[in-house]
């Protein structure tokens, strides 16, 4: 791979270090499955990798992606919606790990 953008973080660094080909870059935007990770640091330099730390945006891509996420443009992927009241339940869900999306909680 030329690149990886991960917001998971967790074991997964360690585990997919070796398939990032020589100059490759890995960015880092989040840590929920894990914020403390180990590997080997000279996987890093013997092949020259990137590792570049993310906040994922600045104000203006923000805002840049503000309007077509408002006007229908851009649908994010739903993975589970769950009423206020149901909170433990959406919050399990987001513990197993098994889903691909977002969870969201509703009023």
């Amino acid at each position: 791979m030329d690149a990886v953008a991960d917001v998971a973080g967790g074991p997964w660094l360690e585990g997919l270090l070796p398939a990032l080909r020589d100059g490759a870059r890995r960015v880092i935007a989040g840590a929920v499955a894990g914020p403390v990770v180990t590997f080997d640091l000279r996987r890093l330099y013997l092949h020259n990798l990137s590792l570049i730390g993310s906040s994922m945006h600045t104000r203006a891509h923000f805002a840049s992606l503000a309007d077509p996420a408002r006007t229908g443009t851009v649908r994010p992927r739903i993975a589970g919606s769950h009423r206020l009241t149901e909170l433990h339940a959406a919050q399990e869900e987001f513990r197993r790990g098994t889903h691909v999306g977002k969870i969201t909680v509703t009023p």
